[in-house]
C-alpha cells in the first residue's frame, strides 16, 4: 500500500486510530494524540494504512542527510510487515539515504536487514 502524503482525510485516520493510539503509548516522545493528528493532516508524516495494521512516517533532514524515520507502527506483525516494502520504496523516491526505526528491541529479530546503531535500528537505502 501507498503511503497518503501530502493531506490525509480524517476518516482514514479514524480507521487506524485505534492502531496509531496503541503505538503512542508506547512512544518514548509521549506525543500526544491531536500532535500526532495535527501532523498526518499537515502532510508533516505520512500515514501507511495496511489490512489489519498502520505505520507513520516522517522525512527528516538531519546534519546533511535526509533520512526515512519509521515513526510509529501497530498491529498486526505480518499486517506490518508488509508495508515495510512500499515504505522503503517510497523513501528511496524521496531521496532518503537510510531508513531509522527507534521501537523495541524485538523488532532487530525480525528486521534482519537492518542493523542496531546505539538505540536505532538503521538501514541503508541507497
Amino acid at each position: 500500500m501507498r503511503a497518503v502524503a501530502g493531506f490525509v482525510s480524517a476518516d482514514l485516520i479514524e480507521r487506524c486510530w485505534p492502531w496509531l493510539l496503541a503505538a503512542l503509548e508506547r512512544d518514548e516522545a509521549k506525543t500526544s494524540p491531536d500532535r500526532l493528528r495535527s501532523l498526518l493532516l499537515s502532510g508533516k508524516a505520512q500515514l501507511w494504512p495496511g489490512e489489519g495494521a498502520a505505520a507513520v512516517t516522517q522525512l527528516v533532514h538531519a546534519d546533511g542527510f535526509r533520512f526515512l524515520h519509521i515513526w510509529l507502527g501497530a498491529g498486526e506483525m505480518q499486517a506490518l510487515l508488509a508495508l515495510r516494502p512500499g515504505i522503503e520504496a517510497w523513501g528511496r523516491a524521496q531521496g532518503a539515504e537510510f531508513a531509522s526505526i527507534n521501537g523495541r528491541r524485538g523488532w532487530a529479530r525480525v528486521l534482519k536487514d537492518y542493523r542496531r546503531e546505539g538505540g536505532e535500528l538503521v538501514k541503508d537505502l541507497r
